[in-house]
């Protein structure tokens, strides 16, 4: 399962490096895009919660954020994002809830003593940073809505990344 967070990961990563390489686009246009790569993170976030060999303490957070993903995904893709001022926060709003779930998951990360809680933190208090900016100043800085949103999905996927690596891998007998 640690494969399947590494690939959403860079998946998620991908997304936001090919958002600032069409950075000139109109969202309509790459909205169908963003929406199937979500879903597609979603899925993958839950098959890694049902399938992990080991649950370890702060690991349900890829299925809530799977769900979530899953419910966002679909609404970008039904083209329910009315204004383009709706969409920082929309994704905002993804990328805030993944991050407050990481500063969660940190926490149980200290008191299971895994020495990885502070990169788990930074990463989480990264992302809720972001996603309280989309709310209050998506515009202050003059950047287009598709710089932000590859930027939130660049930090998304740094996020999944890092949590990928994190995680036990399956051990393997050695004959």
């Amino acid at each position: 399962m640690r494969f399947l967070a590494i690939v959403t990961g860079l998946v998620l990563m991908t997304t936001g490096i090919w958002l600032f390489a069409n950075r000139g686009a109109i969202f309509v246009n790459l909205a169908f895009v963003l929406g199937c790569v979500m879903i597609f993170a979603g899925v993958l976030s839950v098959l890694i919660y049902l399938f992990a060999p080991v649950k370890q303490e702060g690991f349900g957070w890829f299925l809530a954020e799977g769900f979530f993903a899953l419910i966002l995904g679909g609404v970008v893709l039904s083209n329910q994002l009315v204004t383009d001022s709706m969409i920082p926060i929309f994704f905002g709003m993804w990328i805030l809830f993944g991050g407050v779930l990481r500063v969660v998951a940190s926490l149980h990360f200290v008191m299971a003593k895994n020495n990885s809680w502070i990169v788990t933190l930074l990463l989480g208090l990264l992302s809720a940073s972001a996603g309280v900016y989309a709310f209050f100043n998506h515009i202050t800085l003059g950047l287009s809505i598709i710089i932000l949103t590859g930027i939130y999905f660049l930090i998304q996927g740094a996020n999944v990344l890092a949590y990928g690596v994190i995680l036990p891998g399956k051990k393997r007998e050695m004959r």
